[in-house]
């Protein structure tokens, strides 16, 4: 009776992995938690908002073709191009780590990006939401864009027939269209090398704080600016956006993420669906 108990609890082994292909990928706009995401380029990103822990660590392949490792320095983010080298700093308690984004999420529009339990608990992120800064590593993201499979031929419309597929990827916060892997022509000492592991260290910066507020769009116009803020109950910031004036539509203060959430869901009902929750 003591075996057929054991064989009864016995549990099915897990499907191996396919093997891992790390590649380029920027990807066509696709939906994630009800919201229309737009990836794209951007080598020199910088953003603020909110990192969260990886709620599912259970082995899957990543968007760029990686295993996932929830020891890694690895993380997600909706749009950027994957993978991508970024440093995140902890604006509540000055740490900064420097992770490879690797996979599409949060699926929550109010999160910018999610980390490995590793790195989550090197920045000192446990059950809730942090204030974060990120800024892309530009060199290191061009020379994966120029390394990776997939890095040259990143203009769909220009790419050969046969060499772009539509992919519809299995784990949670990924989709649309990928660049496919291109035959030949990449060195596999290459892609090891831009591709190691990144070292688990943190390093002790400024703790920067600021308070939460919902970014509902820059807009070249005064005109069009009021507006969204008539239709948010914003208010318009003038900024700076690459060189030129430009107006920012805020809605805020908030002190609390659930309260910045709410104020999210408010401003994207209101039609403004690309609006992010962003650290000022």
């Amino acid at each position: 009776m003591v075996v057929v108990g054991l064989a009864g609890c016995h549990r099915p082994e897990e499907p191996p992995l396919p093997p891992a292909s790390p590649h380029y990928v920027v990807g066509a706009p696709y939906r994630m938690g009800g919201v229309w995401r737009y990836p794209q380029e951007d080598f020199s990103y910088r953003a603020t908002g909110l990192a969260i822990a990886d709620p599912d660590q259970t082995p899957y392949v990543t968007a760029d073709g990686e295993h996932y490792d929830a020891n890694a320095m690895t993380g997600s983010h909706a749009t950027l191009q994957l993978p991508a080298i970024v440093t995140v700093r902890n604006l509540e308690n000055g740490r900064e780590i420097t992770i490879r984004l690797n996979d599409r999420g949060p699926v929550s529009a109010g999160r910018l990006v999610s980390l490995t339990p590793r790195a989550a608990a090197l920045l000192g992120i446990g059950v809730n939401p942090v204030r974060v800064a990120i800024t892309g590593i530009e060199g290191l993201n061009e020379q994966l864009a120029e390394t990776l499979p997939g890095g040259q031929h990143l203009d769909v419309a220009a790419a050969p027939a046969g060499q772009v597929r539509a992919e519809s990827l299995d784990h949670p916060g990924t989709g649309g269209m990928v660049v496919a892997a291109p035959s030949g022509g990449v060195d596999a000492a290459d892609v090891a090398a831009v591709m190691r592991d990144l070292p688990a260290s943190v390093r002790q910066g400024y703790v920067e704080g600021g308070l939460l507020w919902v970014d509902a769009g820059t807009f070249s116009t005064l005109r069009y600016a009021e507006v969204a803020a008539a239709r948010t109950g914003g208010r318009v910031v003038p900024v700076r956006d690459r060189g030129k004036a430009a107006w920012r539509v805020h809605v805020g203060p908030f002190m609390t993420a659930a309260d910045a959430d709410r104020g999210l869901d408010q401003v994207m009902g209101a039609g403004v669906t690309g609006a992010r929750i962003v650290v000022e």
